[in-house]
């Protein structure tokens, strides 16, 4: 028995995915290979067609330095069978485009308990509506968020704007955003930081300073975290 038909139970799993357009779901297999993919991923990167993803290994879908983190990623589960729990990342997908993802990965376990695949999903991250259940509360801190994240701010202080305990605020934006305050803080700085390494020949130096981050190495190693490659690598993809 191949490993597809070993997956075979988790058809009905595949086509409730399918359903999803903001969420990107995956089997694959012990050395990496896709196994089961949703419609999204197939429309992200196949032109649609999920056949053209099966038995592919990232290192033949994406970038070579978002493949490498990808894959990176995977061996520690398979190894380690320590499982991701919502990774913020920016993802790039064939032809540039570019977004922000809740990364959740897990190790698949056959009956004697042996890793025999991971499987994962990847949601999309978009704004709530201004008029969502307590995101009035967080208004005024997001819009001087929003003006100021290439400062110096204390989410402390970013909370008292809101008019809330630091765990209120911690709670409201998990709840409304589904990260925590310095993610989305993190988010900000690095969406401005995107746009300059596509749009400008500014140094690398100069956009660390400008969005927020204490010197080119920090901004270096945030960039590098969340997208998976360095910020002038991404620069070379424009």
């Amino acid at each position: 028995m191949d490993r597809t038909s070993q997956f075979s139970e988790f058809t009905l799993m595949e086509l409730l995915f399918d359903a999803l357009p903001d969420v990107v779901f995956f089997i694959k297999d012990t050395v990496g290979r896709y196994v089961r993919v949703n419609q999204t991923l197939a429309n992200r990167c196949a032109g649609g067609d999920k056949t053209k993803l099966i038995g592919r290994r990232p290192t033949e879908v994406f970038p070579a330095a978002l493949a490498a983190s990808y894959a990176r990623q995977d061996e520690s589960v398979l190894k380690t069978g320590k499982s991701v729990d919502h990774q913020l990342e920016l993802h790039i997908y064939p032809g540039g485009v570019t977004g922000w993802c809740l990364t959740t990965k897990h190790a698949m376990r056959d009956s004697k308990g042996q890793i025999v695949g991971v499987t994962g999903i990847s949601r999309d991250l978009n704004a709530p509506s201004d008029k969502a259940s307590g995101f009035a509360e967080l208004a005024s801190a997001l819009r001087y968020m929003q003006k100021h994240y290439g400062e110096s701010l204390r989410i402390d202080e970013l909370a008292k704007k809101a008019g809330l305990s630091v765990y209120q605020f911690e709670q409201r934006a998990q709840r409304l955003f589904h990260m925590s305050p310095l993610q989305l803080l993190h988010k900000l700085r690095l969406d401005e930081a995107t746009r300059l390494l596509r749009e400008t020949d500014q140094s690398l130096a100069d956009i660390a300073i400008e969005t927020g981050w204490c010197d080119q190495s920090a901004f270096t190693r945030h960039f590098s975290r969340y997208s998976g490659m360095s910020p002038g690598r991404f620069r070379a993809l424009k």
